[in-house]
């Protein structure tokens, strides 16, 4: 079973002023989830969400992902958090309502005996950004799962200025407690991280450049991995579906190179796809 905590967020888009679409349920480590869960994964996801209509669409995308959704934490007296995006191009503008929001509020609690049971564990350092109790939880699943002998992968996913400074030692913790890192471009150097520190603690790190595809490096030396080209409709959540098209290979047996590739493949279906969480991936592709 794949293992994932972390925000639940429900996303309006809109490019430059345009009005926005939406709501469609989204947040980094719910994308990951659902894709995984489409991809034919046992996953199931904690994150919290209120009883008002924007709970429901959220818990509504991860089940039509096949998503186990009866860990989600609903929380009666909060709202589903939201998030507005703007587009500028190449670049997005973001606008959280997260603040005293219910995806906040996932305690402990709400894990249960998860971690002891997950296979493999995968967290996106975004959920260490929004406050407590989440941070707290996301980083006892994840000490708690590594200790029950899990696989844990992680995306640090965060720009570091937006990480207070018990969040980023949060998160270089965690980092080192990593079997995969897959962090984008320019990540782990902002945040002081060595790759072939973690290399030579036994990780494997898979590095991801956009377009420019992604590079595997491990104890044996590194591989590149070629984009696809594609023309892109959304790439909210790009990042995201490379995790779990590289998740869901290497639950299935590939080694960290052919999982990069599933990855690539994976990312690029979701691209060509409005919305957050509407890609349907073709299970083929974790094999090419």
């Amino acid at each position: 079973m794949l293992l994932i905590v972390g925000e639940a967020i429900v996303a309006f888009q809109r490019v430059d002023a345009e009005p926005y679409t939406g709501p469609w349920p989204s947040g980094s480590p719910a994308i990951a989830a659902y894709v995984a869960g489409r991809l034919g994964v046992p996953t199931v996801f904690v994150g919290g969400i209120g009883t008002d209509e924007h709970g429901r669409v959220m818990a509504g995308g991860l089940a039509a992902g096949g998503v186990d959704v009866e860990h989600l934490a609903v929380i009666d007296d909060a709202p589903t958090a939201t998030a507005y995006i703007t587009y500028h191009g190449a670049d997005r503008s973001f606008d959280f309502r997260v603040d005293g929001s219910a995806a906040t509020r996932v305690t402990e609690r709400h894990l249960g005996d998860l971690p002891e049971r997950a296979r493999w564990l995968h967290l996106s350092g975004s959920a260490l950004i929004f406050g407590e109790p989440l941070a707290g939880t996301t980083l006892a699943a994840v000490r708690r799962a590594r200790a029950a002998g899990a696989t844990i992968s992680i995306d640090p996913n965060v720009r570091p200025d937006v990480l207070n400074e018990t969040a980023r030692d949060a998160l270089i913790e965690l980092l080192g407690l990593a079997h995969v890192v897959l962090p984008s471009e320019g990540e782990l150097e902002a945040l002081g991280v060595s790759a072939s520190a973690l290399v030579a603690a036994g990780a494997v790190v898979c590095t991801t450049f956009g377009e420019g595809g992604a590079t595997v490096t491990d104890a044996s030396g590194s591989v590149h991995v070629e984009a696809l080209k594609v023309d892109a409709v959304d790439t909210d959540g790009a990042g995201d579906s490379f995790a779990a098209g590289f998740i869901a290979a290497a639950l299935a047996g590939a080694d960290p190179v052919d999982a990069a590739r599933a990855g690539v493949r994976v990312a690029a279906a979701a691209v060509r796809t409005e919305g957050p969480m509407t890609v349907v991936p073709d299970r083929g592709l974790l094999a090419g």
